[in-house]
């Protein structure tokens, strides 16, 4: 009821400004992930709501983040509101290209129920510039990085004795390094099975699937402000990592993308691989997967000793920096709408990633989506900045890219 209230005020506010009256147009710049189809749905539903439209233009990673940096880099206001992938974070901040959100969510804090949103879904966005914190962008979408396995292979009786015979010990997600390492071994067996997948393509898919590895190992690229990526850490997950691509993964996937490793996974040719929830409800879909009912969702393995920081990731929606104030109040309407718990529960079904507790707790939507208090105990453990948020993070990727690409080959 007061969502109403506060939705009509917002109306009858641009009704006296002669705002509806004019048909404001907001552009949306989105990745083209999953939810981007009901980001334009909810563009559409916005008019209906508010009279303001929001066309959303929908462009692939190196498409929208060219576009998004040379609208806001030369100030030709293209796009009112942007997709901000989590490691584009420094950058925005450093550049000042985003309004700083921190002001608005305090004033509607009661209205965006603030303790309901993730904590660590904050760091798509949250960046200190100088001696100050800014929010560029609000959490939008939540991705966690999970083990994927083939729980009907897990649970099958010959499997498991075949296992134990070989290793000593039950067969369950692993808990270790190790035990991937010996599971992975075990289900390979070429050429219309494999144990293990990962991306291997030049760029930013072996950068990023590395990044994974790496903190199964306790690594960083970064620490205290220090480079260390070629510490004792690192240099064992990248051993592990050549490993996947010579002994477990298929032919070929040292030019996987994240479509390719999906693929995989989902034609039944790989038993387990690290991927993005976002790709979870796509498992259960007949129309692109084989293995609809046999999928298992785990927190990822961790080397004994480590402190668990699971990959977190995803994608907060943020306002250009340059718009005039009667559009950026627009924006930011729309950006408390989506971000609402009502609308955050139809994100879900819609192949969303959502960003509120109540959301990943709701009964209902664990009925049809029972991975999710999984995804909620790794969503616990996530660490923002598993990939470094910082303003050089293009560059860091790249030079990753090339030689994990170069050394896996």
């Amino acid at each position: 009821m007061r969502r109403t209230v506060v939705l009509l005020c917002i109306v009858l506010a641009w009704l006296v400004a002669g705002v509806a009256e004019g048909g404001m147009v907001l552009r949306l710049a989105s990745m083209a992930d999953q939810f981007a189809p009901f980001l334009v749905e909810l563009g559409r539903r916005f008019e209906e709501l508010t009279g303001v439209r929001v066309e959303v233009d929908i462009l692939g990673y190196p498409e929208l983040f060219a576009a998004v940096t040379h609208d806001l880099a030369t100030n030709t206001k293209v796009y009112d509101l942007i997709t901000v992938d989590i490691v584009w974070t420094g950058l925005f901040a450093e550049r000042g290209w985003m309004v700083d959100l921190e002001p608005l969510i305090k004033r509607d804090y009661l209205e965006l129920d603030i303790p309901d949103i993730l904590p660590v879904a904050w760091s798509q966005g949250r960046w200190k510039v100088g001696d100050k914190w800014v929010q560029i962008a609000f959490p939008m979408a939540a991705y966690a990085n999970s083990l994927i396995y083939r729980k009907d292979l897990f649970e099958d009786p010959a499997e498991k004795e075949a296992f134990y015979k070989r290793y000593g010990y039950e067969l369950q997600p692993p808990r270790s390094v190790k035990e991937l390492r010996d599971i992975a071994e075990f289900f390979t067996r070429p050429p219309h099975l494999y144990g293990l997948v990962a991306n291997g393509a030049r760029g930013p898919a072996v950068a990023q699937d590395w990044m994974e590895f790496m903190r199964l190992f306790g690594g960083d690229i970064i620490r205290d402000g220090k480079v260390v990526v070629y510490s004792p850490e690192n240099l064992a997950a990248l051993e592990f990592f050549v490993d996947i691509h010579t002994k477990w993964a298929p032919p070929g996937s040292t030019g996987y993308w994240w479509d390719d490793r999906e693929t995989a996974y989902r034609t039944g040719l790989a038993v387990m691989q690290s991927s993005w929830s976002i790709a979870r409800p796509g498992y259960e879909d007949p129309r692109i997967s084989k293995v609809v009912g046999k999928t298992g969702m785990a927190i990822p393995p961790f080397e004994p000793a480590t402190i668990i920081k699971t990959g977190f990731g995803g994608w907060g929606i943020g306002i250009n920096n340059d718009i005039d104030p009667e559009r950026q109040e627009a924006a930011w309407a729309f950006i408390k709408w989506i971000t609402s718990a009502k609308i955050q529960k139809e994100w879900a079904r819609h192949e969303g990633a959502p960003i509120r507790i109540s959301v990943l707790m709701d009964p209902e939507l664990i009925e049809e989506m029972p991975w999710y208090p999984t995804l909620l105990k790794i969503l616990i453990h996530g660490d923002g900045d598993y990939r470094p948020r910082y303003p050089e993070y293009s560059e860091i990727q790249d030079i990753l890219g090339l030689r994990v690409h170069q050394v896996s080959l």
